[in-house]
């Protein structure tokens, strides 16, 4: 349980932070662009569907390359870390996507008062997995750099297989090549999909770093 307080007080408070100050960036470029064109898309959708998830992956490699070994080091095991972790990954995916939610439902005001267009964004349901996906994606990533050194570019195409699914039926992620048919293979499975991915990443970081030797950290 203390680590998890120690999780969430350092890194969804400066996640929230991050979220906070892109979305005023985003929206003074906005105010910026709109007095050369007619403004046609929502920023906050380029961050929340393009530049979140990379923040996210981040935040997951930061918790098992920097703070596992703090932990470790302070006298806690790698599975109490690892059982803190996982628990803190879902918060911290739920913290943005509420953070995500509100930053549509103020720029949306926005939008209507200025009488801009915006494009379409995803589900609430769908920001959270992607979410969810990428942190563990992060936190795998880390666990097999870490242990593996330069032998961790194994886990790299897993990585973009799990991280590659997140971003289908994604209004503003972008396109994907070779994968344009891909959505209609998983239909309505799609967040079953996305579940087991989130899975996939996690078991994959407990198998590596529930052993793995840790170099000490002091901060």
């Amino acid at each position: 349980m203390k680590i998890f307080r120690r999780l969430t007080a350092a890194l969804g408070l400066f996640s929230a932070m991050v979220a906070g100050g892109a979305f005023v960036f985003v929206l003074a470029l906005t105010f910026v662009v709109s007095i050369f064109r007619d403004v046609e898309i929502s920023a906050w959708n380029v961050v929340a569907s393009q530049v979140g998830p990379w923040f996210l992956l981040f935040v997951g490699v930061y918790a098992i390359h920097n703070m596992m070994p703090v932990a470790v080091a302070h006298g806690r095991t790698r599975r109490e870390f690892l059982l803190a972790a996982s628990a803190f990954s879902v918060v911290l995916a739920v913290v943005m996507t509420a953070t995500e939610w509100l930053g549509f439902l103020v720029e949306g005001g926005i939008y209507s008062l200025m009488d801009w267009r915006a494009d379409e964004h995803g589900a609430q349901l769908s920001y959270f997995l992607m979410y969810l996906v990428w942190i563990a994606v992060g936190m795998l990533c880390a666990a097999a750099f870490d242990r593996y050194g330069g032998g961790g570019l194994f886990v790299l195409p897993v990585a973009l297989a799990l991280v590659v699914v997140t971003r289908l039926r994604m209004p503003g992620s972008g396109n994907l090549p070779f994968v344009d048919d891909t959505p209609d293979l998983f239909g309505s499975a799609l967040p079953a999909v996305l579940v087991l991915s989130f899975v996939v990443a996690l078991a994959g970081t407990w198998v590596i770093a529930r052993d793995m030797p840790i170099r000490q950290r002091t901060s």
